[in-house]
């Protein structure tokens, strides 16, 4: 009886063994083709669709954060080949380019590669969007790829006097000058450093360089046309030397909160704002007053006009001097990050910048 059993056994695991020798290679059906394809995707594309191709010191995740970064280019730009590494060291501007017979050479910092999840950084890849965009600009020498960013990435013309709508402050062409490459830079660069969400803002059509007049009463003074669609820019702030480069990043960003508060901010976010800044409306010049000293205030300027100028002045500072917010205003600086900063990164959608 025991042999029985012993031989019913036996015959039940040669029974049984092909299957399990089948189930062990069922998974391993994988073209290993394939399988590299797939891992190197944003490779293939790069160099498909851009003319890039990545040296070794590309991880997959480096790859697919390029690809983002100029899938998000305008449409129409006309590139050579070039052959990309990933240096340690740092750069300026995140990006070196140079030339070798028709091949372009283009060396990346590491430390401009965005950090993901972490709150406190809004736009993780604008370093690496600003490196693309020397390139894609041929280090801010290429105008016609400059003003097709501005209006691509941002929804800003930047007309000569001629096509300047005739609803301007001063009709007159001795009263504009045309930008510099390097002025656009600049603007490209704080523009993208604001939430992806609000980057257009459809009302702000257009961008102005006005001249300085040495009797004018507006010298040095840049202005936000909210009902004409522009801005202003005087262009004294952009002949300032590197040292106050700051202070005119710091305008830039006022001028583009003025359209944000008129044409996006909700009323609700505004109510809770002049709260916070204890203002409340009087018969003033600037028709608003505050109940807090002017310490609670990260300007003069802020302290004395309303709550749509204290707001521009705070993001300003929020962006280029974020420590002397938070040490003047810790909460308005909170409310900022929080509220605005922080809600526009989570509402944007590559479709939909809006």
């Amino acid at each position: 009886m025991t042999r029985i059993i012993s031989n019913f056994v036996l015959l039940a695991i040669i029974i049984l063994q092909p299957s399990c020798y089948i189930s062990q290679y069922q998974p391993v059906n994988e073209n290993p083709t394939s399988q590299r394809e797939k891992k190197y995707a944003s490779h293939l594309a790069l160099e498909e669709k851009y003319s890039v191709y990545l040296d070794s010191t590309w991880t997959t995740k480096e790859a697919h954060a390029l690809l983002k970064v100029f899938e998000a280019m305008p449409l129409g730009l006309n590139l050579q080949f070039s052959r990309w590494h990933i240096g340690a060291e740092d750069l300026e501007n995140g990006i070196k380019i140079e030339s070798k017979d028709k091949l372009k050479l283009v060396t990346i910092g590491r430390n401009i590669f965005p950090v993901e999840g972490s709150e406190e950084i809004l736009s993780p890849d604008k370093d690496l969007y600003y490196a693309v965009v020397q390139y894609i600009t041929e280090n801010g020498t290429n105008r016609a790829a400059i003003e097709l960013i501005m209006q691509n990435r941002y929804g800003i013309d930047v007309p000569s006097h001629a096509a300047l709508p005739q609803r301007t402050k001063n009709n007159t062409p001795k009263g504009y000058s045309d930008f510099g490459n390097d002025d656009l830079m600049l603007i490209m660069s704080v523009l993208e450093a604001f939430p992806h969400a609000l980057h257009k803002t459809p009302q702000l059509k257009y961008i102005v360089r006005r001249i300085d007049g040495i009797d004018d009463e507006d010298r040095g003074i840049s202005s936000a046309m909210i009902s004409r669609g522009y801005i202003t820019f005087a262009e004294s702030i952009f002949l300032r030397d590197p040292y106050h480069r700051h202070d005119t990043r710091k305008i830039i960003a006022h001028e583009k909160a003025h359209f944000l508060w008129a044409y996006v901010f909700n009323d609700q976010l505004k109510l809770d704002w002049a709260k916070l800044g204890g203002w409340f409306r009087d018969s003033s010049e600037s028709g608003w007053s505050t109940t807090q000293e002017r310490s609670a205030f990260v300007t003069a300027y802020a302290y004395t006009e309303n709550p749509n100028e204290d707001m521009a002045e705070s993001i300003g500072f929020y962006f280029v001097y974020p420590d002397k917010l938070r040490s003047c205003c810790p909460e308005k600086y909170e409310f900022i990050h929080n509220r605005i900063m922080l809600m526009y990164s989570k509402l944007y959608t590559p479709s939909n910048l809006m």
